[in-house]
């Protein structure tokens, strides 16, 4: 069954920082990416970026804009990647789940990142819109990556 879903990059401009997450469970336990999640039925994948954003950080982004799109074949994933320099709220973290923080650019944690997330992350941070297909083995790990 295929599932659409979302990433949010949100940017603080002032400081120069992007909001990432640490997983504490669950297939990412261990690994730090950014927020996002599966869309549900009844909205846009803009709807779920902005959902998702808040459910897992407590903050509401403004103007997502789509800076890429990635495939996931192997696991029936196709996810839509957001860019945000406009939020508002509180930052909050869900204990036992993730833990969110704000991360300087050049500090970002690629060694505790998925193989695709370190793939695709440093051509979106220089401005490029990235159209990937991953492909996986047996291992979880990437045997083949396709531009689109």
């Amino acid at each position: 069954m295929r599932h659409d879903a979302s990433l949010s990059i949100i940017e603080d401009t002032k400081n120069h920082k992007f909001l990432m997450i640490h997983h504490e469970r669950g297939i990412n336990k261990g690994c730090a990416n950014f927020p996002g999640g599966k869309k549900e039925d009844d909205e846009t994948i803009e709807e779920c970026v902005i959902r998702e954003t808040l459910e897992e950080t407590g903050l509401l982004i403004e103007n997502p804009r789509e800076v890429g799109y990635v495939e996931f074949p192997t696991f029936d994933y196709y996810v839509h990647i957001f860019w945000s320099t406009k939020y508002s709220g509180e930052l909050k973290s869900h204990e036992g789940e993730l833990a969110a923080f704000w991360q300087d650019e050049d500090k970002i944690p690629y060694s505790e990142m998925r193989e695709a997330d370190s793939n695709f992350l440093p051509d979106i941070l220089a401005g490029k819109y990235v159209k990937r297909r991953y492909l996986y083995d047996e291992n979880f790990h990437i045997k083949e990556i396709i531009e689109l």
